[in-house]
C-alpha cells in the first residue's frame, strides 16, 4: 500500500503542467547559455586569421593535439616559435585579442603576462622556475611522504603512486565550461524545486483535503512518507538530468580531456590557491557532492515551508525568501556567519564559493546535512499535527 501511495505522489507531480514546462525551460535555457555565452565567447587567432564560436573551439582543439602530453621546455619553445605570444588585450571581452589556446596557456604559466590584470608578457620562465612546476612538485612530494609512512603496506603505496601527476597540456576548456554550465543549470533547477515541491504538503490544506487524508486507512504516517520519498526522488532525478545534460553538451562540443591534472591547470587558475593544487577529479567530485547536497537540503527546506503554509503560492513565496536570504546575510555580515551561509543551498552550487572554501568543504557539507535533517524533521512533525 505504501508503494501505491508513493506512485500516486509521483504521478501527481509528473502530471503538473509546471513540471514539464520547467523541464523544457531548464533544458532550453541551458542550451542557449551554453551556445551563446560559452561556445560563442571562444576565440582563436592563427597566422593573423581570427576564428570565433564553434569554429574557434575546433581550431583550438586541433592545434592543441599536436603538442598534447607532458609539458616540457622544448614544447613551450616550439609553441612560442610557431604561434608567438599574445600582446593585444580585448577592450570589451575577456582574453587576448590575438591569442589562441596554446599561447594563452604559455602566457598564463610561463610568463609574467595576465589578461585579467592587463599585463602584457615581457618575461619568460623555464618550466622549473614556474609556479606550475612548484605546485606539481609539492603535490608529488606530499604523495611520497605518505608512501614513506606506509612503507610496510606495498599495495597502498602502489595506489598512492598512481595519484602522482605531471603537468600535462590538453585542451581542458570543456571542463571549465562544464562547471559553469552545471552551476547555471542548478540555479534553474533550484527554482524548479521551489515551484514544484512547495505544493507537496500545502496543496492538501489549500484544497481542504487534509482532514480526509488523515482519516484514511493508510493513515497520515504512510501518506507523509510517500510524499517525502516522492519529493526526494524528483529532486535526485532533476539533479541527474541537469548534470547529465551539462556533461553531454560539453562532451559533444569540447571533448572533455585533460582531467588528469591539478585543478589550477584545468580551470585556468593561478596555481597559488589551495584549490589549484588538488587533483581536478577530486575537485570535481566535491563539486558534484555539494551540488547534490544543495538540491537535497533545498528540497527539505521546501517541504518544511510547505508544511507550515496553507496555500501553494504562500509556500513558493516563503521558500524563495528562505533560499535568497543567505545572499543578503553574506553581504552584511562576515566572520563565522560566512561558513553558515556557505552551507546554504544557494551557495553550495556556486563554483566560485567552492574555490574559496575547498580546504573546509567537509565542514560545510556537515552543516548542510544538519540543515537538511532539521528542516525535514520539523516539516514532517508539523504536517502530522496540522
Amino acid at each position: 500500500m505504501r508503494m501505491q501511495l508513493y506512485k500516486m505522489e509521483l504521478y501527481k507531480i509528473f502530471h503538473r503542467k509546471i513540471f514539464w514546462i520547467g523541464i523544457l525551460a531548464i533544458l532550453g535555457l541551458m542550451f542557449v547559455y551554453f551556445w551563446f555565452a560559452e561556445v560563442g565567447d571562444e576565440r582563436c587567432v592563427i597566422d593573423g586569421r581570427s576564428y570565433s564560436g564553434y569554429e574557434a573551439v575546433q581550431m583550438n582543439k586541433k592545434i592543441t593535439e599536436e603538442y598534447a602530453g607532458t609539458v616540457t621546455d622544448e614544447k613551450i619553445n616550439q609553441i612560442v616559435d610557431k604561434y608567438g605570444l599574445p600582446s593585444e588585450l580585448n577592450e570589451n571581452m575577456p582574453g587576448w585579442k590575438n591569442g589562441n589556446y596554446l599561447n594563452d596557456f604559455v602566457t598564463r604559466f610561463f610568463t609574467n603576462g595576465s589578461w585579467e590584470n592587463g599585463v602584457k608578457p615581457t618575461e619568460r620562465y623555464r618550466l622549473k622556475d614556474t609556479d606550475l612546476w612548484k605546485a606539481y612538485k609539492e603535490y608529488n612530494e606530499n604523495i611520497d611522504s605518505k608512501s614513506e609512512k606506509n612503507d610496510k603496506k606495498q599495495m597502498k603505496n602502489e595506489i598512492l603512486s598512481m595519484w602522482k601527476l605531471k603537468p600535462t597540456l590538453e585542451y581542458t576548456t570543456g571542463w571549465k565550461v562544464f562547471g559553469e554550465l552545471l552551476q547555471f543549470g542548478l540555479i534553474l533547477g533550484s527554482i524548479m524545486i521551489i515551484c514544484v515541491i512547495s505544493g507537496i504538503f500545502a496543496e492538501e490544506s489549500q484544497t481542504k483535503m487534509l482532514p480526509l487524508i488523515f482519516t484514511t486507512v493508510e493513515g497520515k504516517r504512510k501518506d507523509t512518507s510517500a510524499k517525502v520519498l516522492a519529493s526526494f526522488t524528483i529532486t535526485v532525478l532533476l539533479y541527474a538530468g541537469i548534470t547529465g545534460s551539462a556533461w553531454g553538451l560539453c562532451k559533444i562540443v569540447y571533448d572533455l580531456k585533460g582531467g588528469y591534472n591539478l585543478t589550477g591547470v584545468v580551470i585556468s587558475g593561478s596555481m597559488w590557491k589551495t584549490v589549484d593544487k588538488v587533483p581536478f577529479f577530486s575537485y570535481l567530485s566535491v563539486l558534484l557532492i555539494l551540488g547534490m547536497l544543495a538540491f537535497l537540503s533545498l528540497n527539505a527546506i521546501t517541504l518544511c515551508t510547505s508544511a507550515y503554509q496553507d496555500s501553494m503560492f504562500g509556500a513558493v513565496v516563503a521558500t524563495a525568501i528562505c533560499w535568497a536570504i543567505p545572499l543578503l546575510v553574506r553581504i552584511f555580515f562576515g566572520g563565522f556567519v560566512w561558513i553558515l551561509v556557505d552551507s546554504m543551498p544557494m551557495f553550495l552550487i556556486m563554483q566560485v564559493n567552492l574555490n574559496d572554501i575547498y580546504s573546509i568543504w567537509y565542514v560545510v557539507a556537515v552543516i548542510a546535512v544538519g540543515v537538511l535533517a532539521v528542516s525535514l524533521t520539523k516539516g514532517i512533525l508539523h504536517y502530522k499535527v496540522k
